[in-house]
């Protein structure tokens, strides 16, 4: 059993002391920039400036970046549970938009039982350690959605309907004999009581971590599924989603299964399927793995990252781009994280940079995996009977005692503020801003045309500030067209420790923070960005994003 201390806050004089080094520098750097100036952000790189030129092009034929592309994925255990609930949970995703969905599963979806139909009075047994589900929790998830605008995915229960000698480890979390005539039975009551908003139902979890079904097996077991759900709720068009492949750096099973699909002339893809789904986390923290912030934040992960998208997209080019691919379970760690790592300052940049990754990519969705209801650094171990809803290192919030929890309080994670930073960047085309590989250890850079002409550069100093020998990035943005204005939001940490710190109060956006009840302080500030001839110079300093807007 490995042990994960909780990590220490600073002490209260050193963060006073911070905020008072904070705000004289703010004060210093209060004045608003003349034409020909660098816009500066508060934190002092250690070297000299290191520069860039990145050429914006005329044209915006990238992916799109739209509406709905982040949302969260959360343990069947934690709805099970009853821990989805307007009061706990609809501050926090109305501040990242209406537009997000949940995912409902992991690792918990094979240890819950669904108590729906006849089996509405019967009593769990033992091996649904994750709880049960009833209708009381699809209503109270039903006041969620109505409140939020976000969608749900159920994720249905796979290792008790197949083959048991298909399971790789029948003795490891055995899961209750749930029958399919009792998934579906849970199915038309979701369906009843969400309508819409149900926008798919997922065949199982990671179905080759915990089964040895080929690609073709696993594919028949989705449609198993998807005709036992059309003939209860035949005019509901309720599609599955799967395979929810698991994290490897290749796209192996999701392959397997695509090329079944492909085979198989009995049904068409595009009226069975809703999304063909991946799991992805560029870390782990499973067995003996570990991982550190430089490795989160490095070149070589981003590159990794890169190829794992571009097997998915083109995997979903064989369909003709007309099944959304997407990551509905994804985070900096497999395994509830990495402690030091997965509830930094770091992560907040990370998220921002994956999900303008993932998005210019070609991906459709990503759900980050979180916790709903944990007091912060409460890990429990995997052989522990709360452990389906136990704190995880990666979550976007928890509470800091159980007196807040009980209240409804979650504080927000470092994790969230990139979400929220995301949910800022105005919606449009990307357009490929030329930077080298060989920079991507200094900066990373996006941007993106608007549908209403205007031009978003998201650039993201990944150095950390507390590393002696980092530097600004001073970036020379070559514009396509005359841009009257330009601002810029910043996103950073006041904190002396860096990327690595664990303090999420001493995270800003735009000068703004997220409160205890999950909403913003207020709208994050911009500030001006002096803009050229044809040109506007930028200086990022290290642990710091910008989201530059430039209009006509």
């Amino acid at each position: 059993m490995n042990v994960h201390p909780e990590p220490r806050p600073a002490p209260a004089g050193r963060n006073r002391w911070a905020r008072s080094l904070l705000a004289l520098a703010l004060a210093a750097g209060a004045a608003v920039p003349t034409a020909g100036t660098v816009a500066h952000a508060a934190t002092a790189p250690t070297g000299e400036p290191s520069t860039f030129s990145l050429n914006v092009p005329a044209g915006a034929g990238g992916a799109e970046l739209a509406d709905g592309h982040q949302g969260f994925s959360v343990e069947s255990a934690d709805f099970a549970h009853g821990f989805l609930t307007r009061d706990r949970m609809a501050g926090r995703l109305k501040t990242l938009g209406s537009d997000g969905v949940l995912r409902l599963g992991g690792y918990s979806m094979d240890l819950v039982w669904p108590a729906f139909g006849k089996w509405s009075r019967t009593s769990a047994p033992k091996e649904a350690i994750g709880g049960t589900v009833d209708q009381s929790d699809l209503d109270a998830l039903r006041k969620l959605v109505d409140a939020t605008g976000w969608k749900v995915t159920l994720g249905l229960p796979l290792k008790a309907v197949i083959d048991p000698a298909k399971l790789k480890n029948p003795a490891q979390d055995p899961a209750p004999r749930v029958t399919l005539d009792q998934i579906v039975a849970e199915v038309e009551a979701a369906h009843r009581t969400l309508g819409d908003d149900l926008l798919s139902v997922e065949v199982g979890n990671e179905f080759d971590n915990v089964t040895t079904l080929s690609g073709g097996e696993m594919w028949d077991t989705m449609k198993q599924y998807e005709a036992a759900v059309r003939a209860a709720v035949p005019h509901a068009a309720i599609k599955v989603a799967g395979p929810s492949a698991n994290t490897a750096a290749t796209n192996t099973k999701l392959d397997d299964v695509s090329r079944a699909m492909l085979a198989d002339t009995s049904v068409d893809p595009q009226k069975t399927v809703s999304e063909l789904s991946s799991h992805l986390y560029p870390g782990s923290h499973c067995g003996t793995s570990t991982m550190t912030v430089p490795q989160l934040m490095s070149s070589d992960s981003y590159v990794r990252t890169r190829t794992k998208l571009a097997g998915i997209k083109e995997i979903g080019d064989r369909f003709g781009g007309r099944i959304p691919m997407t990551i509905n379970e994804s985070n900096s760690a497999s395994c509830s994280g990495q402690p030091g790592v997965s509830d930094s300052y770091a992560t907040s940049l990370w998220s921002l940079d994956y999900l303008l990754q993932t998005a210019q990519d070609g991906i459709d969705r990503v759900e980050f995996h979180t916790n709903t209801a944990a007091l912060c650094g409460d890990f429990k171990p995997r052989n522990s009977a709360d452990y389906p809803i136990s704190y995880r290192y990666y979550g976007a919030f928890c509470a800091a005692d159980q007196a807040q929890l009980d209240a409804n309080g979650l504080a927000a994670a470092p994790l969230y503020y990139g979400l929220w930073a995301f949910s800022q960047v105005p919606r449009g085309r990307f357009v490929d801003l030329g930077l080298a590989d060989t920079d991507l250890d200094k900066v990373r850079a996006y941007g993106i045309k608007g549908r209403d002409g205007s031009l978003t550069v998201v650039l993201l100093n990944v150095q950390d500030p507390s590393t002696a020998g980092t530097t600004a990035d001073e970036v020379k943005l070559n514009l396509p067209a005359r841009y009257r204005t330009g601002r810029q939001v910043t996103m950073r940490s006041s904190a002396t420790d860096g990327l690595g710190s664990p303090d999420a109060s001493r995270i800003t956006l735009g000068d703004r923070s997220v409160t205890a009840a999950g909403r913003a302080s207020g709208v994050p500030r911009s500030r001006p960005v002096p803009v050229g001839h044809l040109s506007a110079t930028v200086r990022v300093t290290p642990g710091t994003a910008q989201i530059i807007t430039f209009k006509r």
